[in-house]
């Protein structure tokens, strides 16, 4: 019987940290993309650019179950899954609660929280037969309230902070209950990072006051999570990584 190699699944794999991510664990196995946008296929090559693995990016949707069932039992065609990095997520503008419409409460819960809980849900069993490693992209905002380094007078991005925080809960339930079959479940909370989420214009006004002077990168938010994914982290279970620049200490 042919041995099929160890995969690793990315969530959000096609743009920012996401990216960043599949490109890190790109240096050591072949790693499974999974995004809306990989319907483009140029977006799959535009990822595995001068790559040292195989690259497969597959069309998955985390508000959509069924997608994502399907999506795990293909990359599992392709190896033993023995990590699975989720960083899918969205935002929104900031709004204050009083003005907030139901719909964007329900869209931003629903992609974010519950598309999480999809994630976790469906990759248990595969994390489960390799005694692998998840690992699920936070956010600051989940621990304190409000997105960004100070509240917006506009608004906390409420809906965008409970999502996750649910997040970092879900996180620990998820650790709790797979650690039995030796399988760790861990979270990263990223602060500034560069990216499309901040507008490039607002990156000097922000650094000045992030403790290191300057915003984060999505390769340093890659290298975190390669390190939880790592036997370097072989007894870290159920914890959420700050990747901040010291603009929280907890």
């Amino acid at each position: 019987m042919e041995k099929r190699p160890h995969v690793a699944v990315v969530t959000g794999a096609a743009s920012n940290i996401g990216m960043a991510v599949a490109r890190r664990f790109l240096i050591d196995l072949p790693v499974i993309g999974m995004d809306v946008l990989f319907e483009d296929p140029r977006k799959a090559v535009l990822v595995a650019e001068n790559a040292s693995h195989k690259f497969v990016g597959l069309s998955a949707d985390v508000s959509n179950p069924e997608s994502i069932r399907c999506a795990f039992s293909q990359a599992r065609s392709h190896g033993l899954i023995t990590s699975v990095i989720h960083c899918a997520a969205i935002t929104a503008p900031p709004v204050r609660i009083i003005d907030m419409p139901y719909t964007d409460w329900e869209r931003l819960i629903h992609i974010n929280l519950t598309g999480t809980f999809v994630i976790l849900k469906e990759c248990s069993s595969y994390l489960i037969e390799s005694k692998g490693s998840a690992v699920v992209l936070t956010s600051r905002a989940g621990k304190v309230g409000y997105a960004g380094l100070v509240p917006y007078a506009e608004g906390t991005k409420a809906h965008y902070a409970a999502s996750k925080a649910g997040v970092i809960s879900l996180v620990k339930s998820a650790a709790l209950e797979l650690a039995q079959y030796g399988v760790r479940v861990n979270a990263i909370a990223p602060g500034s990072i560069e990216g499309a989420m901040i507008p490039r214009d607002r990156w000097a006004l922000l650094a000045e006051k992030i403790p290191l002077s300057r915003l984060g990168t999505p390769e340093e938010v890659a290298n975190a999570a390669n390190f939880l994914c790592s036997g370097d982290a072989s007894y870290i279970t159920g914890h959420t990584l700050d990747v901040n620049g010291g603009t929280l200490m907890d």
